[in-house]
Parts: C-alpha cells; structure tokens; sequence
C-alpha cells in the first residue's frame, strides 16, 4: 500500500514544483542582501521602522485574498472549458484587480496617519514610518500587477517563463537595493521596491503578450457571470484573511510592538516565511491547479509525503540557522533572532500540513470552509486571549505571545482537517451525484 503511494509521486508535477520553489528563492535570497544592506547601514531604529511594514502587510494581504486568490478557480475554469477566451479572460480579470487594489490602496493611504498612530508607541518617529509606508503603498500597487502575472503562469503550466521572470527579478533587486537603500536609507528600501515591481509588471505583461495569454477585449454584458462568480469566491477568502488579519494585527503585532522587539520579530518572521515556507507555498500553488481536475482526481498522498519530506529538510538545517543570521545577515542580535525563530518553528508543522486542505478548499472554490475556520479560531480562541489580556491575566512578553499564537495554529489545522475531510467530502460526492443525474 504504502509503496504504491510512493510511485504515484512519479505523477506530481515536480517541473513546476522545482520552477516555483527556485522563482521563490529569489526573494529570499533578495531579502537575505536586503536584511545585510540594512543591517550594515542603518542604525537598530531604522529597523525598527521597517519592521512596520509587517501589520501593513497585513491590509495587503487582506486585499490580495479578495481579488487573487479566487483567480486559480476562475482562471481554471476559462481554460478548461473556454480555452480560446482564455486571452481575453486573463485581460478582463487584470483590470479589474489592478482597478479595485489601487482604490483599496488609496483609502489605505488616507488613513495611514490614524494606523500608525494606533499601532506604536508613543516614542515611536510616526512621521518617518508614515513616509516610509507611503512609498511602500505604491510599490504594493505595481505588486499586484506582478502577483496576477504569476498566477497566469502557474494555470497555464508555464514553467519556462517562470525561469525568464525568475532571471529578470534577479538583475534587477540586487542592482536596485545595493544602489538605492545605501543611498537614501529607510526609505530606499521602499523605493527599491517601487523600481523593482514596476520592471517586473512590464516584463510579466510583455510575457503574457509574446504567449498569446492576453488579449485586450471590451467588457460585456455576460462578464458579469464570471465577476459575480468571482465576487462569491472572493467575499469568503477576503473576509476570512480579514478576520484573520485583524485579530493577528491587534494580538500579536500591536504586542510585539509594545515589548519593542518589532525590529526582531520582522528579521525571524522574513527568516520563516522567506526561506523555511518556500517549498510549502510552492507545493500550494501545484495544489491549486491540481484542483481543476476535481476533488476526487487529487493525488493527496503526494501532497502529504512531500510535506513530510519539508519539515525533515528543515530539521537538518537547524544548526545552519545561526551562523546564517551571525554571517550572511550580520545580524549584531544574532542569539535572540534564532531563540524566536526556535520558539516559532514548531507550530509552523502543523501550519505546513494545514495548507493542504485549506488550498484544496481555494482550488475548489470553496473558499468558506477557510472563512469558518476563521471564524472559529479569531473568534473564540483569540477571543478567550483578548479577555485575559485585557484583565491583566498574565503579562504578556515575547514568548507569551508565541506560545498564544502557535497554539491557534495548532486549532486552525485540526478545523481544517475536520471540514475537509467531513464536510467537503460529503458535498462533493453529493455534486458527482447531481452531476451523473444530469
């Protein structure tokens, strides 16, 4: 048994699993030289200020969950079974996302002062943060216009331009951040950014444009089937991430804010999720497409193997964490990095093996067993942690707030696991039946 679901690992696509995971690389390499750069030219403080950008991350990844995420399920289904408007579907869904992120963005900006305030300290250079995420907005803005051209690539099973996008980025970052963050400080770093994705944004389209992938079409009438749709995958993807969003935002940022170690949480946090989580986020867009196939088709023993494979490569480069960060980031408070990024690791297994059913869920389109699990973990789990916070319980420090927020990940992937293998197992066999009776 067991050996037979070794050899259906011959049926993965390890082409673009391979293409995804060296595409992934580049920012974490990118941010490696980045965390170098401002580790060599910048004062504690000013890491500090950059390490805001780790709750304004959060508002953009509450957007991307609206708009990009329900595109591999929209996408998937234009090329299945409208492959020649596929073009013309790629192009519509590009306007909108760009139009949408840049209003979304521009509200985000008019009350970025009131954010800031309420996010830091009062001893905090407010005026600096405001000026350095800014900048920043507008280089998300360009972003997201990089982020819908590689989910292109990825539904179109593309490896090749993978590698092209994967080169261009390459040149580009290292040139523009050994120019840029030296030159103007804090803020180069956001106007490295802004240099960066406006080159990749021309690129990716010039790619679409030389793959037949796009093609300028007037809006219809019947477009609003596929925008409703879109909406209806989106509304439950975009509300979970900004539940989700909001609690991590209020009960781990804003404390790790308040026990001033923002600079050290944003250096680990790039350490896990731009080196540890590349093959795991690599595997989830291989899922997503798997997903087009159809529940039943999903190869899952695979996903679970070479996520098991993951979590041992990571064991074994444990004792190679420290002198990364001591060596090649130059990192002066090299100890307390590793002993937070030590503490987080653990809970970062099951959070590898969540990812699972909770991609099968957005490759399906059935984004609202992620908004339900959601609703579950913010809002009771946390809920209880928001109640002892705010009567003064225990004290909250560094390793409190791990301990709170490892635990819930634990809670999120046992939800998932339940509704996958309860819930959406029961709905989709009750669709195959539908369908047959069709």
């Amino acid at each position: 048994m067991l050996k037979n679901k070794f050899k259906l690992l011959k049926t993965f696509d390890w082409k673009l699993f391979i293409s995804l995971i060296l595409l992934s690389l580049v920012p974490a390499i990118i941010q490696t030289i980045e965390t170098f750069v401002i580790s060599t030219n910048l004062s504690t403080s000013d890491i500090d200020i950059i390490g805001q950008i780790e709750w304004f991350d959060l508002i953009d990844e509450t957007i991307r969950a609206f708009l990009i995420i329900p595109l591999y399920s929209i996408l998937n289904k234009i090329l299945k079974n409208y492959k020649d408007k596929f073009g013309e579907g790629v192009f519509k869904t590009l306007i909108v996302v760009f139009v949408l992120y840049a209003i979304f963005s521009i509200i985000v900006l008019i009350y970025s002062a009131n954010l800031i305030s309420y996010m830091n300290k009062d001893e905090t250079n407010l005026s600096l943060v405001n000026s350095y995420l800014s900048i920043s907005t507008i280089a998300f803005m360009i972003g997201i216009i990089v982020s819908f051209v590689n989910v292109v690539f990825v539904v179109i099973d593309k490896a090749k331009n993978i590698y092209l996008f994967l080169g261009i980025k390459t040149i580009i970052t290292i040139i523009s951040d050994f120019i840029v963050i030296p030159h103007f400080g804090v803020i180069g770093a956001a106007i490295s950014n802004i240099l960066i994705n406006s080159i990749l944004a021309i690129s990716g389209v010039i790619i679409l444009i030389n793959e037949k992938a796009i093609q300028p079409r007037k809006f219809k009438k019947s477009d609003w089937l596929v925008l409703k749709e879109w909406g209806k995958i989106g509304v439950f993807s975009g509300l979970q991430q900004f539940i989700a969003n909001i609690v991590y935002a209020v009960m781990i940022v804003k404390m790790v804010n308040m026990v001033s170690e923002s600079g050290n949480y944003w250096v680990s946090n790039n350490f896990i999720w731009g080196w540890l989580l590349i093959p795991v986020f690599a595997l989830t867009e291989i899922i997503r497409k798997d997903c087009k196939e159809g529940y039943f088709k999903l190869q899952q023993s695979n996903y679970y193997f070479i996520t098991i494979f993951i979590i041992i490569f990571w064991c074994i480069t444990i004792p190679l964490w420290t002198p990364f960060f001591k060596n090649i980031e130059k990192l002066e408070n090299y100890e307390r990095i590793f002993q937070i990024v030590i503490m987080l690791f653990p809970f970062y297994i099951p959070y590898a093996f969540q990812q699972i059913p909770d991609n099968i869920f957005i490759g399906l389109g059935k984004t609202k067993y992620n908004l339900i699990n959601n609703c579950i973990i913010n809002f009771i789990y946390y809920g209880i942690w928001y109640i002892i916070y705010k009567t003064n319980t225990i004290t909250f420090n560094m390793t409190t707030i791990i301990m709170m927020f490892g635990f819930g990940m634990i809670a999120s992937y046992i939800v998932s696991i339940l509704e996958e293998k309860v819930l959406l197992k029961k709905e989709m066999k009750n669709l195959d039946i539908e369908e047959a009776g069709l």
